[in-house]
């Protein structure tokens, strides 16, 4: 069995420390007036070398975030609009006014995801996947950073049976045939659990005490052009 280590890259904006504290410390304005209902989320950025992983993040993002409790708007009919437009990655529309997709899509809040890293580890046996990923969620009426998450995702591949041979070969077949949409689902499962609830949860509002590690938001990520 695939063996997953998850290292949570934890920072305050000030102190640039590690630190612990809870979901309503954290992220105070999700349980404010701008709490968001709705999410838009916009083509993912790209900063790996593998090419289709902004695909698959993009098509596996919508599950988890529903499941926390907020409105996703389709990601198919998002991306359609975009691709009308030519936008095909959120690189293109990084630093636009924020009210624009509330004006347009009718959301409350836009998220951005950056893939920083997606690689293939292979040294005959050791062997990995590693997934680095940062989310920023915005709001479209203040254009704040209401929640933001990072973290890298290390996937263990190698072969375990005790056998040189046959973990070499093992190792190679296993890391050549990784699911990266299972990857990718169990990315964006890990990071929402550092979210507070949205309205459709039935604990929302009410995990403002739950502990969550405080993540900080690259402004790069989200204002630079």
């Amino acid at each position: 069995m695939k063996r997953i280590i998850t290292i949570i890259l934890a920072v305050s904006f000030l102190s640039g420390c590690v630190e612990m504290g809870t979901k309503q410390d954290a992220f105070p304005s999700m349980y404010g007036p701008q709490k968001p209902v709705s999410i838009l989320v916009v083509p993912a950025i790209n900063e790996s070398t593998a090419a289709d992983a902004g695909d698959l993040l993009n098509v596996t993002v919508s599950q988890p975030f529903t499941n926390m409790g907020y409105y996703v708007i389709p990601m198919p009919i998002v991306t359609d609009i975009f691709r009308n437009e030519g936008i095909v990655e959120g690189t293109q529309i990084k630093g636009m006014p924020t009210e624009l997709f509330k004006k347009n899509f009718g959301a409350d809040a836009v998220l951005f995801m950056t893939i920083e890293s997606w690689d293939k580890n292979y040294a005959v046996l050791a062997a990995n996947v590693t997934v680095g990923i940062e989310y920023v969620l915005l709001s479209t009426t203040s254009n704040e950073i209401l929640w933001s998450y990072e973290q890298v995702v290390v996937i263990d591949t190698s072969g375990g049976s005790g056998n040189l041979l046959a973990d070499i070969i093992s190792t190679a077949i296993t890391t050549g045939l990784t699911d990266y949409a299972s990857v990718a689902r169990q990315v964006h499962a890990r990071a929402v659990t550092a979210m507070p609830f949205g309205k459709y949860h039935p604990r929302s509002g009410a995990d403002g005490l739950d502990k969550s590690v405080v993540i900080a938001a690259k402004e790069s990520a989200i204002a630079e052009d």
